[in-house]
């Protein structure tokens, strides 16, 4: 039984589930098999659980060792659904662990499914950072070009540090080459929308939200893997644009584009679509899914000309976590499969990379001051997640109990 925690734990935490979410799961578990004790601890890197049966029984604890973590919902989704079906009916441990293992072996969408979508993100990204419908085109080309560079050097088991550094560095090479060839109207758009499916915009998210539910070392952790992604993104960018600056090329002005808020229900609408591929959201979700981060980034957009960007994705962020409490009670599912791509256009991927950007070329001014916006851009995003959650927990505990005392009257 502690094997079988252990197991379902681990296939979580490499999914990119939320460090609470790992240790309710194995908890529930183990108390669904009436083991009195349990202790669970989680980072990122591992899971300690230990148990016994009473004061004098022999107490049993394992340590397993987390490599190779990466975003797959649907295996958060297949889990959640197994701890349910696993504490409230009679399932053997044996064939529990045969279905965690064909979760473990699930393939999810095909390599050219994931393509699409990472097309998708960097071709609807692109009007949101200003671009206009050319740069489009040119940054879901480009955006495709870059998953492909990253899928090629992460088979031959490279850091990811150095895949995402590669992988930046071809797609600003890429899109400097194009504007020099007249298409396009801007590069800075560009570049951001075609690097944005390596923005560490979810790890510094989740980094928040473990500080605020008490785990400060994952906390830290995710904080340092959402910094070293942000300086690959950085460097590699910032190696490209030298690079073609020294083979004689030249950067031309921008000139940005300002669409209408209405155009960001498609924007956000196709660009979560395609975070639904890339993260591998189960099928039966995936329209509600970007149905959410098309409201979300609606919200958004309308907010943060009067309002400001904090308090934009405050309320956006508001609006995506009360939308996925309602569809995750619907659904019987994970509140995380409904969150986590729709608040992908919230999150400060774009701030981090400004801020090492500017890093590089000694703008230590401009890095304090997007730095201190990302930060707080993150600390608002986990602070509406929470306060949200919270809530839904107390309407769902305050439901049941007038259930209960309507049903004893």
């Amino acid at each position: 039984m502690l094997i079988l925690a252990l197991f379902a734990g681990e296939i979580m935490l490499k999914s990119g589930a939320e460090i609470y979410r790992v240790e309710d799961t194995m908890v529930r578990i183990c108390r669904a098999c009436k083991i009195d004790y349990v202790e669970c601890f989680a980072t990122t890197t591992g899971i300690f659980l230990s148990l016994d049966s009473g004061e004098d029984a022999a107490m049993h604890t394992f340590i397993k060792r987390i490599n190779g973590c990466s975003i797959d919902l649907d295996k958060i989704s297949r889990v959640n659904t197994f701890s349910r079906v696993f504490t409230t009916t009679d399932l053997s441990i044996e064939d529990g662990m045969e279905q965690l293992r064909a979760i473990r072996t699930q393939a999810g969408y095909s390599f050219l499914l994931r393509l699409i979508g990472a097309i998708l993100v960097g071709a609807f990204y692109c009007p949101m950072f200003k671009g206009s419908i050319g740069d489009m085109f040119i940054a879901g080309g480009i955006s495709g070009v870059a998953y492909l560079i990253s899928s090629g050097i992460a088979r031959l088991r490279f850091p990811d540090f150095i895949r995402i550094l590669i992988s930046c560095m071809g797609a600003a090479g890429l899109v400097l080459a194009a504007a020099a060839l007249g298409a396009g109207d801007s590069i800075s758009p560009v570049i951001i929308a075609a690097t944005t499916i390596f923005m560490p915009g979810v790890a510094i998210t989740n980094a928040a939200r473990d500080f605020l539910s008490g785990d400060m070392l994952s906390g830290l952790a995710r904080f340092a893997e959402a910094g070293m992604s942000a300086i690959a993104i950085a460097v590699g960018v910032g190696f490209g644009i030298q690079l073609w600056l020294l083979g004689g090329g030249h950067v031309g002005a921008d000139r940005t584009v300002v669409f209408g808020v209405p155009w960001f229900l498609l924007f956000g609408f196709f660009s979560t679509l395609g975070f639904c591929y890339l993260f591998n959201v189960p099928k039966k979700h995936c329209l509600s899914v970007s149905a959410i981060g098309a409201a979300g980034m609606f919200a958004f957009e309308a907010m943060y000309g009067g309002y400001g960007m904090i308090a934009a994705c405050f309320f956006g962020t508001c609006l995506i976590a009360i939308l996925a409490e309602v569809c995750s009670r619907a659904g019987k599912d994970a509140t995380t499969i409904f969150i986590i791509p729709g608040i992908i256009p919230f999150v400060p991927g774009a701030l981090l990379y400004e801020t090492m950007s500017s890093v590089l070329v000694s703008d230590y001014t401009s890095a304090v001051s997007t730095g201190t916006e990302a930060v707080l851009v993150a600390g608002c995003i986990a602070i509406a997640l929470v306060l949200i959650a919270t809530f839904a927990r107390l309407l769902l505990a305050l439901t049941r109990k007038l259930k209960t005392l309507v049903g004893r009257a």
